[in-house]
């Protein structure tokens, strides 16, 4: 059909319309559906009653990267060839993962195991696991050591990715022994500077929010720590100090002066930080800023 040179039978209207999408002229006045055609576009539906193959999705969560992990689907197949499927469903799990892709296996295993834990988003998971593949292949760790690597790729994938994670609060969290973990971070962080791979700097903001919510406190808290934070960095309290302290110490005051009062433990224990920490960079504040506390 030429729409130039075709007019609506209701309205007699030259205003015809093709909807490429649904295939279909349409009258641009009234509206009516003139005339269906053969669609062109690409075809979404699936009418076979069969579902010959399924795959996830590439992924580096997974050791063989999850191509290997097709499966037949069993739509179809007669009940006599069902047992023979099952079989070789069976052998297919044990042959999926070769010699050499153990060790990995067990790794992206563990690092699966604790992305559960502290629950961190998708990319971070799959940073994590780009870093620790390429941290133990090859390798014949044992299961200690993978371990500790897995839980330093999740760390160093969070500090790549700019997402607020104290280590002391990861090392508590996961009850590890912190000169294993470091050594772990080590070998993770000789890892990124190969990949020439750089991790964000890290500033103190963006740990307010993961404070306040912990804390069960106020947005006007959130704010004016925040504001607390911007005016220590214009006068230079922040230099050499801490970035998860600084925050500690500015939502501590904020809960102060806001009256929505914690105590400098509860504050750290939110955080992983030690009081101390806290009461030192609270007094910078309230020293240089000029605040009066009336307690």
């Amino acid at each position: 059909m030429n729409s130039d040179s075709y007019c609506c039978p209701y309205c007699n209207s030259n205003e015809i319309i093709y909807d490429s999408y649904s295939g279909i002229y349409v009258c641009g006045k009234c509206g009516s559906v003139l005339e269906r055609v053969v669609f062109y576009g690409l075809e979404t539906r699936s009418f076979e009653q069969t579902l010959p193959r399924t795959s996830g999705s590439y992924t580096n969560r997974v050791h063989d990267r999850g191509i290997g992990s097709t499966e037949l689907g069993t739509l179809g197949i007669p009940y006599r060839s069902k047992r023979k499927w099952s079989e070789l469903s069976r052998v297919q799990k044990v042959i999926r993962v070769g010699r050499d892709q153990k060790i990995v296996e067990k790794a992206l295993r563990l690092m699966n195991q604790y992305s559960k834990t502290f629950e961190v988003p998708n990319y971070i998971e799959e940073t994590a696991a780009y870093l620790l593949r390429k941290a133990v292949e090859g390798k014949n760790y044992k299961t200690k050591t993978l371990r500790n690597l897995a839980l330093a790729s999740i760390y160093m994938a969070c500090k790549i990715h700019g997402l607020p994670m104290s280590s002391k609060q990861f090392i508590k969290k996961i009850d590890l022994q912190p000169s294993s973990f470091w050594k772990a971070l080590r070998e993770i962080n000789d890892i990124v500077n190969q990949l020439n791979m750089r991790s964000r700097k890290e500033y103190p903001e963006s740990y307010v929010a993961s404070i306040v919510n912990k804390l069960g406190l106020s947005h006007n808290v959130e704010i004016l720590a925040n504001r607390l934070i911007d005016n220590s960095r214009k006068i230079g309290l922040n230099i050499g100090k801490p970035c998860v302290g600084l925050a500690a110490a500015a939502v501590y005051l904020s809960s102060i002066l806001l009256n929505e009062r914690k105590t400098q433990l509860q504050v750290a224990e939110s955080v992983g930080v030690s009081d101390v920490s806290i009461r030192n960079r609270y007094s910078d504040m309230v020293s240089n800023m000029d605040i009066t506390i009336y307690m």
